[in-house]
Protein backbone atom coordinates (compact mmCIF):
# COMPACT_ATOMS: atom_id res chain seq x y z
CA UNK A 1 0.00 0.00 0.00
CA UNK A 2 2.13 3.16 -1.34
CA UNK A 3 1.38 6.50 0.32
CA UNK A 4 1.11 7.20 4.36
CA UNK A 5 -1.82 5.34 6.34
CA UNK A 6 -2.91 5.64 9.45
CA UNK A 7 -1.61 3.26 12.65
CA UNK A 8 -4.07 1.27 14.68
CA UNK A 9 -4.72 2.36 17.97
CA UNK A 10 -1.97 -0.24 20.21
CA UNK A 11 0.71 1.06 17.17
CA UNK A 12 0.04 4.40 18.74
CA UNK A 13 0.34 3.71 22.44
CA UNK A 14 3.83 2.46 21.19
CA UNK A 15 4.75 5.23 19.11
CA UNK A 16 3.93 7.68 21.98
CA UNK A 17 6.12 5.52 24.67
CA UNK A 18 8.84 5.16 22.16
CA UNK A 19 8.76 9.45 21.86
CA UNK A 20 9.05 9.88 25.79
CA UNK A 21 11.70 7.16 25.64
CA UNK A 22 14.04 6.98 22.75
CA UNK A 23 15.97 4.54 22.74
CA UNK A 24 14.14 1.81 25.45
CA UNK A 25 14.08 -1.59 24.31
CA UNK A 26 11.37 -2.82 26.13
CA UNK A 27 9.09 -3.40 23.14
CA UNK A 28 11.54 -4.98 21.57
CA UNK A 29 11.01 -8.71 20.74
CA UNK A 30 14.05 -11.04 20.20
CA UNK A 31 14.39 -14.44 19.15
CA UNK A 32 17.17 -16.37 19.50
CA UNK A 33 18.04 -19.72 17.45
CA UNK A 34 20.62 -21.71 18.89
CA UNK A 35 21.71 -24.23 15.69
CA UNK A 36 23.61 -27.38 16.07
CA UNK A 37 24.72 -27.25 12.16
CA UNK A 38 25.36 -25.28 9.16
CA UNK A 39 22.76 -23.28 8.23
CA UNK A 40 22.95 -22.12 4.72
CA UNK A 41 23.27 -18.21 5.24
CA UNK A 42 22.42 -17.50 1.14
CA UNK A 43 18.88 -19.15 1.93
CA UNK A 44 18.23 -17.67 5.23
CA UNK A 45 18.61 -14.41 3.46
CA UNK A 46 16.13 -15.26 0.96
CA UNK A 47 13.46 -16.39 3.18
CA UNK A 48 13.80 -13.64 5.43
CA UNK A 49 13.50 -11.25 2.42
CA UNK A 50 10.89 -13.03 1.17
CA UNK A 51 8.94 -12.51 4.53
CA UNK A 52 9.48 -8.94 4.48
CA UNK A 53 7.86 -8.55 0.89
CA UNK A 54 4.98 -10.61 1.60
CA UNK A 55 4.15 -8.14 4.95
CA UNK A 56 4.37 -4.66 4.96
CA UNK A 57 4.75 -4.32 8.27
CA UNK A 58 7.90 -4.94 8.55
CA UNK A 59 8.97 -2.59 6.62
CA UNK A 60 7.01 0.38 7.94
CA UNK A 61 8.51 3.27 9.63
CA UNK A 62 6.45 5.68 11.22
CA UNK A 63 6.60 9.42 11.33
CA UNK A 64 4.79 12.57 12.39
CA UNK A 65 2.56 13.81 10.06
CA UNK A 66 0.05 17.08 10.60
CA UNK A 67 0.63 16.63 14.30
CA UNK A 68 -0.06 12.42 14.49
CA UNK A 69 1.50 9.51 13.72
CA UNK A 70 1.28 7.70 10.38
CA UNK A 71 3.18 4.54 8.87
CA UNK A 72 4.54 4.75 5.43
CA UNK A 73 5.59 1.63 3.75
CA UNK A 74 8.82 1.11 1.76
CA UNK A 75 9.53 -0.63 -1.05
CA UNK A 76 11.04 -4.57 -0.36
CA UNK A 77 14.41 -4.56 -0.58
CA UNK A 78 16.76 -8.18 -0.21
CA UNK A 79 17.94 -8.54 3.25
CA UNK A 80 21.83 -8.88 4.41
CA UNK A 81 22.37 -10.79 7.40
CA UNK A 82 25.51 -10.00 9.07
CA UNK A 83 27.45 -12.60 10.22
CA UNK A 84 30.36 -12.12 12.93
CA UNK A 85 32.83 -15.11 13.96
CA UNK A 86 33.50 -15.71 17.38
CA UNK A 87 35.19 -19.22 16.91
CA UNK A 88 38.53 -17.91 17.99
CA UNK A 89 37.27 -16.01 20.65
CA UNK A 90 38.61 -17.88 24.31
CA UNK A 91 35.10 -18.50 25.25
CA UNK A 92 33.02 -18.11 22.16
CA UNK A 93 29.99 -19.24 23.94
CA UNK A 94 30.21 -16.05 26.53
CA UNK A 95 30.98 -13.86 23.70
CA UNK A 96 27.86 -14.66 21.37
CA UNK A 97 25.39 -14.39 24.22
CA UNK A 98 26.84 -10.80 24.61
CA UNK A 99 26.30 -10.20 21.18
CA UNK A 100 22.90 -11.78 21.47
CA UNK A 101 22.06 -9.58 24.40
CA UNK A 102 23.78 -6.16 22.91
CA UNK A 103 21.45 -7.05 20.11
CA UNK A 104 18.14 -7.58 22.07
CA UNK A 105 18.90 -4.41 23.86
CA UNK A 106 19.95 -2.40 21.06
CA UNK A 107 17.20 0.61 20.32
CA UNK A 108 14.83 0.81 17.13
CA UNK A 109 14.28 3.98 15.29
CA UNK A 110 10.96 3.90 14.52
CA UNK A 111 11.18 6.84 11.70
CA UNK A 112 13.90 5.17 10.28
CA UNK A 113 14.64 1.46 10.67
CA UNK A 114 12.99 -1.64 9.62
CA UNK A 115 10.82 -3.64 12.11
CA UNK A 116 12.83 -6.50 11.73
CA UNK A 117 16.86 -6.96 11.77
CA UNK A 118 18.65 -10.10 11.98
CA UNK A 119 22.31 -11.43 13.28
CA UNK A 120 23.86 -14.82 12.88
CA UNK A 121 26.84 -15.14 15.09
CA UNK A 122 29.02 -18.25 14.42
CA UNK A 123 30.56 -19.77 17.38
CA UNK A 124 32.81 -22.80 15.66
CA UNK A 125 31.90 -26.04 13.40
CA UNK A 126 28.09 -26.88 13.61
CA UNK A 127 26.80 -24.04 16.17
CA UNK A 128 25.39 -20.45 15.67
CA UNK A 129 23.21 -18.47 17.09
CA UNK A 130 20.75 -16.56 15.06
CA UNK A 131 19.34 -13.54 16.56
CA UNK A 132 16.10 -12.47 15.19
CA UNK A 133 14.92 -8.88 16.82
CA UNK A 134 11.38 -6.99 16.01
CA UNK A 135 9.90 -4.37 17.70
CA UNK A 136 6.11 -4.85 19.18
CA UNK A 137 4.91 -2.11 16.76
CA UNK A 138 4.81 -4.67 14.13
CA UNK A 139 4.09 -8.19 15.81
CA UNK A 140 2.67 -9.40 18.59
CA UNK A 141 2.50 -13.61 19.80
CA UNK A 142 0.81 -14.98 16.69
CA UNK A 143 2.96 -13.15 14.31
CA UNK A 144 5.90 -14.74 16.17
CA UNK A 145 4.47 -18.28 14.82
CA UNK A 146 3.98 -17.10 11.31
CA UNK A 147 7.20 -15.49 10.92
CA UNK A 148 8.76 -18.97 12.03
CA UNK A 149 6.41 -20.83 10.06
CA UNK A 150 7.24 -18.84 6.59
CA UNK A 151 10.89 -18.52 7.68
CA UNK A 152 10.97 -22.42 7.29
CA UNK A 153 9.06 -22.82 4.09
CA UNK A 154 11.13 -20.46 2.46
CA UNK A 155 14.40 -22.21 3.70
CA UNK A 156 13.28 -25.14 2.17
CA UNK A 157 12.50 -23.69 -1.15
CA UNK A 158 15.44 -21.71 -1.65
CA UNK A 159 17.08 -23.27 -4.86
CA UNK A 160 14.36 -25.59 -5.77
CA UNK A 161 11.18 -24.32 -5.43
CA UNK A 162 9.62 -27.48 -4.89
CA UNK A 163 8.49 -26.48 -1.40
CA UNK A 164 5.03 -24.02 -1.56
CA UNK A 165 5.16 -21.55 0.46
CA UNK A 166 2.12 -20.85 2.63
CA UNK A 167 -0.84 -18.84 1.04
CA UNK A 168 -0.33 -14.88 1.91
CA UNK A 169 -2.16 -12.27 3.18
CA UNK A 170 -5.44 -11.22 1.83
CA UNK A 171 -4.69 -7.81 3.03
CA UNK A 172 -1.78 -5.68 5.01
CA UNK A 173 -1.96 -4.39 8.46
CA UNK A 174 -2.37 -0.77 7.22
CA UNK A 175 -5.84 -1.63 5.81
CA UNK A 176 -6.95 -3.15 9.34
CA UNK A 177 -5.21 0.27 11.02
CA UNK A 178 -7.36 2.17 8.61
CA UNK A 179 -10.87 -0.21 9.20
CA UNK A 180 -10.21 0.35 12.61
CA UNK A 181 -10.27 3.54 12.64
CA UNK A 182 -13.16 4.03 10.91
CA UNK A 183 -14.96 2.03 12.96
CA UNK A 184 -13.82 3.88 16.12
CA UNK A 185 -14.56 7.39 14.65
CA UNK A 186 -17.76 7.18 16.46
CA UNK A 187 -18.23 5.52 20.25
CA UNK A 188 -21.64 6.99 21.25
CA UNK A 189 -23.66 4.05 22.79
CA UNK A 190 -20.77 1.38 22.10
CA UNK A 191 -21.56 -1.28 24.40
CA UNK A 192 -18.07 -2.14 25.51
CA UNK A 193 -17.07 1.52 26.41
CA UNK A 194 -20.46 1.40 28.97
CA UNK A 195 -18.61 -1.73 30.47
CA UNK A 196 -15.34 -0.52 30.69
CA UNK A 197 -16.94 2.79 32.53
CA UNK A 198 -18.53 0.59 35.10
CA UNK A 199 -15.80 -1.89 35.60
CA UNK A 200 -12.72 0.70 36.22
CA UNK A 201 -14.02 3.85 36.76
CA UNK A 202 -13.09 3.69 40.30
CA UNK A 203 -9.74 1.87 40.00
CA UNK A 204 -7.31 2.89 42.70
CA UNK A 205 -3.76 5.21 40.99
CA UNK A 206 -1.37 2.88 40.91
CA UNK A 207 -3.16 -0.37 41.67
CA UNK A 208 -0.35 -2.40 42.66
CA UNK A 209 1.70 -4.14 45.47
CA UNK A 210 3.91 -1.99 47.62
CA UNK A 211 7.33 -1.75 46.39
CA UNK A 212 11.27 -1.78 48.27
CA UNK A 213 11.54 1.65 47.19
CA UNK A 214 9.54 4.47 46.24
CA UNK A 215 8.40 4.94 43.30
CA UNK A 216 10.41 6.98 40.70
CA UNK A 217 8.82 10.21 39.18
CA UNK A 218 9.37 8.92 35.51
CA UNK A 219 8.96 5.24 34.67
CA UNK A 220 12.24 4.10 32.10
CA UNK A 221 11.52 0.17 31.85
CA UNK A 222 14.21 -0.25 33.78
CA UNK A 223 14.00 -4.44 35.00
CA UNK A 224 15.29 -8.14 35.08
CA UNK A 225 13.59 -11.10 35.60
CA UNK A 226 13.37 -14.35 38.00
CA UNK A 227 12.62 -17.59 36.44
CA UNK A 228 10.89 -20.69 38.03
CA UNK A 229 9.05 -24.31 37.78
CA UNK A 230 5.30 -24.87 38.59
CA UNK A 231 5.50 -28.13 40.79
CA UNK A 232 4.17 -30.70 38.26
CA UNK A 233 1.09 -32.16 40.62
CA UNK A 234 -0.17 -28.83 40.69
CA UNK A 235 0.25 -28.05 37.54
CA UNK A 236 -1.98 -31.11 36.62
CA UNK A 237 -4.07 -30.50 39.51
CA UNK A 238 -4.56 -26.59 38.26
CA UNK A 239 -5.80 -28.08 34.40
CA UNK A 240 -8.18 -30.58 36.74
CA UNK A 241 -9.41 -27.66 38.81
CA UNK A 242 -10.28 -25.75 35.62
CA UNK A 243 -12.02 -28.90 34.07
CA UNK A 244 -13.84 -28.95 37.18
CA UNK A 245 -15.03 -24.82 37.08
CA UNK A 246 -15.74 -24.96 33.39
CA UNK A 247 -13.02 -22.71 33.04
CA UNK A 248 -9.09 -22.76 31.68
CA UNK A 249 -6.33 -22.90 33.44
CA UNK A 250 -5.39 -19.31 33.20
CA UNK A 251 -8.51 -18.64 35.29
CA UNK A 252 -6.58 -20.88 38.22
CA UNK A 253 -3.42 -18.94 38.09
CA UNK A 254 -4.96 -15.82 37.74
CA UNK A 255 -6.93 -16.79 41.03
CA UNK A 256 -3.70 -17.44 42.84
CA UNK A 257 -1.99 -14.46 41.16
CA UNK A 258 -4.76 -12.04 42.87
CA UNK A 259 -4.46 -13.58 45.95
CA UNK A 260 -0.95 -13.30 46.10
CA UNK A 261 -1.12 -9.42 44.98
CA UNK A 262 -4.58 -8.65 47.29
CA UNK A 263 -2.22 -9.66 50.55
CA UNK A 264 0.96 -8.03 49.43
CA UNK A 265 -1.73 -4.50 48.58
CA UNK A 266 -3.51 -4.73 51.65
CA UNK A 267 -6.93 -4.75 49.53
CA UNK A 268 -9.69 -7.02 49.01
CA UNK A 269 -9.20 -7.29 44.97
CA UNK A 270 -6.58 -7.28 42.85
CA UNK A 271 -6.35 -5.08 39.62
CA UNK A 272 -4.47 -7.51 36.52
CA UNK A 273 -4.05 -6.62 32.85
CA UNK A 274 -3.73 -9.23 30.43
CA UNK A 275 -3.17 -9.53 26.39
CA UNK A 276 -6.10 -10.65 24.28
CA UNK A 277 -5.83 -10.93 20.74
CA UNK A 278 -8.78 -9.90 18.28
CA UNK A 279 -7.74 -11.27 14.63
CA UNK A 280 -11.39 -10.91 13.33
CA UNK A 281 -10.97 -12.26 9.86
CA UNK A 282 -8.83 -15.33 8.18
CA UNK A 283 -7.00 -12.89 6.33
CA UNK A 284 -6.00 -11.25 9.82
CA UNK A 285 -4.59 -15.02 11.10
CA UNK A 286 -1.76 -14.95 8.22
CA UNK A 287 -1.08 -11.69 8.68
CA UNK A 288 1.80 -10.36 10.88
CA UNK A 289 0.87 -7.40 12.50
CA UNK A 290 0.21 -5.82 16.01
CA UNK A 291 -3.41 -7.28 16.99
CA UNK A 292 -2.93 -7.92 20.65
CA UNK A 293 -5.55 -5.26 23.08
CA UNK A 294 -5.13 -5.24 27.13
CA UNK A 295 -7.72 -6.41 29.00
CA UNK A 296 -8.03 -5.42 32.83
CA UNK A 297 -9.50 -7.50 35.16
CA UNK A 298 -10.75 -6.73 38.99
CA UNK A 299 -10.64 -9.62 40.97
CA UNK A 300 -12.12 -9.59 43.95
CA UNK A 301 -10.28 -11.42 46.87
CA UNK A 302 -13.12 -11.53 49.59
CA UNK A 303 -10.95 -13.08 52.90
CA UNK A 304 -13.68 -15.67 53.29
CA UNK A 305 -13.84 -17.37 49.87
CA UNK A 306 -12.74 -20.63 49.76
CA UNK A 307 -9.96 -20.95 46.17
CA UNK A 308 -12.47 -22.58 43.83
CA UNK A 309 -14.50 -19.78 44.44
CA UNK A 310 -12.23 -17.32 43.25
CA UNK A 311 -11.47 -19.70 40.30
CA UNK A 312 -15.26 -19.26 39.57
CA UNK A 313 -14.70 -15.32 39.96
CA UNK A 314 -12.08 -15.21 37.51
CA UNK A 315 -13.66 -17.30 35.17
CA UNK A 316 -16.36 -14.66 35.07
CA UNK A 317 -14.39 -11.60 34.95
CA UNK A 318 -12.09 -12.80 32.54
CA UNK A 319 -14.82 -13.60 30.19
CA UNK A 320 -16.23 -10.52 30.55
CA UNK A 321 -13.13 -8.49 29.88
CA UNK A 322 -12.34 -10.87 26.62
CA UNK A 323 -16.35 -10.07 25.83
CA UNK A 324 -15.46 -6.17 25.77
CA UNK A 325 -12.03 -6.43 24.31
CA UNK A 326 -12.49 -5.40 20.82
CA UNK A 327 -12.41 -1.90 22.50
CA UNK A 328 -8.94 -0.50 22.50
CA UNK A 329 -6.73 -0.35 25.45
CA UNK A 330 -5.50 2.93 24.71
CA UNK A 331 -9.49 3.99 23.40
CA UNK A 332 -10.64 2.89 27.09
CA UNK A 333 -7.85 5.24 29.47
CA UNK A 334 -8.85 8.07 26.74
CA UNK A 335 -12.30 7.77 27.54
CA UNK A 336 -12.31 7.41 31.36
CA UNK A 337 -9.64 9.81 31.75
CA UNK A 338 -7.99 8.01 34.75
CA UNK A 339 -5.25 10.03 36.74
CA UNK A 340 -2.04 10.17 34.94
CA UNK A 341 1.59 10.01 36.03
CA UNK A 342 4.65 9.45 34.55
CA UNK A 343 5.44 6.84 37.07
CA UNK A 344 2.98 4.53 36.54
CA UNK A 345 0.90 3.20 33.74
CA UNK A 346 -2.66 4.00 33.56
CA UNK A 347 -5.18 1.36 34.99
CA UNK A 348 -3.06 -1.23 35.92
CA UNK A 349 0.52 -2.03 37.11
CA UNK A 350 0.37 -5.69 37.56
CA UNK A 351 -0.05 -8.23 34.02
CA UNK A 352 -0.57 -12.03 33.72
CA UNK A 353 -0.30 -13.79 30.32
CA UNK A 354 -0.48 -17.68 30.06
CA UNK A 355 0.62 -19.83 27.11
CA UNK A 356 0.31 -23.53 26.01
CA UNK A 357 3.80 -24.08 24.12
CA UNK A 358 6.48 -22.01 23.48
CA UNK A 359 7.72 -20.26 20.77
CA UNK A 360 7.66 -21.88 17.43
CA UNK A 361 11.10 -23.18 16.38
CA UNK A 362 12.41 -22.81 12.68
CA UNK A 363 12.69 -26.05 10.49
CA UNK A 364 15.76 -25.80 8.65
CA UNK A 365 16.76 -28.95 7.12
CA UNK A 366 20.38 -30.18 8.01
CA UNK A 367 19.93 -28.56 11.61
CA UNK A 368 18.58 -28.48 14.70
CA UNK A 369 17.16 -25.47 15.88
CA UNK A 370 16.25 -24.91 19.47
CA UNK A 371 14.16 -21.19 19.75
CA UNK A 372 13.46 -19.10 22.75
CA UNK A 373 13.20 -15.47 23.85
CA UNK A 374 15.80 -13.13 24.20
CA UNK A 375 16.03 -11.17 27.10
CA UNK A 376 15.85 -7.13 27.21
CA UNK A 377 16.56 -6.22 30.83
CA UNK A 378 13.28 -4.41 30.73
CA UNK A 379 10.50 -4.32 32.71
CA UNK A 380 7.19 -3.14 31.06
CA UNK A 381 4.80 -3.25 34.52
CA UNK A 382 6.12 -3.12 38.06
CA UNK A 383 5.47 -7.32 38.04
CA UNK A 384 4.16 -9.48 34.84
CA UNK A 385 3.87 -12.80 35.47
CA UNK A 386 4.24 -14.91 32.41
CA UNK A 387 3.31 -18.61 32.65
CA UNK A 388 3.82 -21.33 29.57
CA UNK A 389 3.01 -25.15 29.43
CA UNK A 390 4.95 -27.12 27.17
CA UNK A 391 6.17 -29.84 27.28
CA UNK A 392 5.00 -31.85 30.06
CA UNK A 393 5.90 -28.87 31.73
CA UNK A 394 5.27 -25.58 33.15
CA UNK A 395 7.47 -22.75 33.53
CA UNK A 396 6.93 -18.81 35.23
CA UNK A 397 9.11 -15.91 34.40
CA UNK A 398 8.27 -12.98 37.17
CA UNK A 399 9.68 -9.80 35.28
CA UNK A 400 10.26 -6.93 38.17
CA UNK A 401 10.63 -3.14 37.65
CA UNK A 402 14.43 -2.94 39.41
CA UNK A 403 13.51 0.41 40.43
CA UNK A 404 11.11 -1.09 42.65
CA UNK A 405 11.73 -4.31 43.62
CA UNK A 406 15.24 -5.74 44.87
CA UNK A 407 15.69 -9.33 43.45
CA UNK A 408 15.17 -11.20 46.60
CA UNK A 409 11.33 -9.88 46.82
CA UNK A 410 10.82 -11.14 43.25
CA UNK A 411 12.07 -14.16 44.46
CA UNK A 412 9.90 -13.98 47.69
CA UNK A 413 6.53 -13.07 45.00
CA UNK A 414 7.78 -16.19 42.52
CA UNK A 415 7.68 -18.89 45.56
CA UNK A 416 4.55 -16.82 47.36
CA UNK A 417 2.33 -17.44 44.30
CA UNK A 418 3.91 -21.14 43.72
CA UNK A 419 2.83 -21.96 47.34
CA UNK A 420 -0.43 -20.43 46.45
CA UNK A 421 -1.23 -22.15 43.61
CA UNK A 422 -0.13 -25.37 45.00
CA UNK A 423 -1.93 -25.17 48.30
CA UNK A 424 -5.56 -23.77 46.22
CA UNK A 425 -5.39 -26.70 43.48
CA UNK A 426 -4.52 -29.33 46.53
CA UNK A 427 -7.21 -28.38 48.58
CA UNK A 428 -9.94 -25.77 46.45
CA UNK A 429 -11.89 -25.62 50.12
CA UNK A 430 -9.09 -23.49 51.18
CA UNK A 431 -10.22 -20.02 52.14
CA UNK A 432 -8.56 -16.97 51.23
CA UNK A 433 -7.38 -16.38 54.92
CA UNK A 434 -6.05 -20.19 54.92
CA UNK A 435 -4.41 -19.48 51.12
CA UNK A 436 -2.46 -15.96 52.24
CA UNK A 437 -0.20 -18.57 54.63
CA UNK A 438 -0.03 -21.32 52.72
CA UNK A 439 2.94 -23.86 53.90
CA UNK A 440 6.51 -23.00 52.29
CA UNK A 441 7.20 -25.35 48.92
CA UNK A 442 10.35 -26.30 48.16
CA UNK A 443 11.65 -24.20 45.36
CA UNK A 444 12.20 -25.25 41.64
CA UNK A 445 14.00 -22.01 40.18
CA UNK A 446 15.11 -22.30 36.88
CA UNK A 447 17.61 -19.52 37.28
Amino acid sequence: MAGDHPVSRAQKGLWILDRFHPGSPAYAVPLLHRIEGEPDVAALEWSLSEVVRRHEVLRTVFRLRAGAPRQTVRPAEPVRIPVVDVSAHPDPAAEAERLASAEARRPFDLAADPMIRALLVRQGPRRHLLCLTLHHIACDGWSVQILQRELSAGYRAFGTGTEPLPEPPSEQYAAFAAHQAERLADLSGHPALDHWRGRLADVPAPATVPGDRPRPPVWDFSGAHVRFEVDPTAAERAGLLARACRATPYAVFLAAFAVVAAARGGRPEAVIGSPVTHRRTEGHHRMIGMFVNTVVQRVAVPPEATFRDLVVGARDESRSAIAHGELPFETVVDELNPARDPGFNPLYQLMLTYQEGGPAGLDLPGCSVTTEYGDTATAKHDLSLSLTRAEGRCTGRLEYSTELFEEATARRIAEEFRAVLTAGVGDPRRTVGELRRPPAVPARPLG
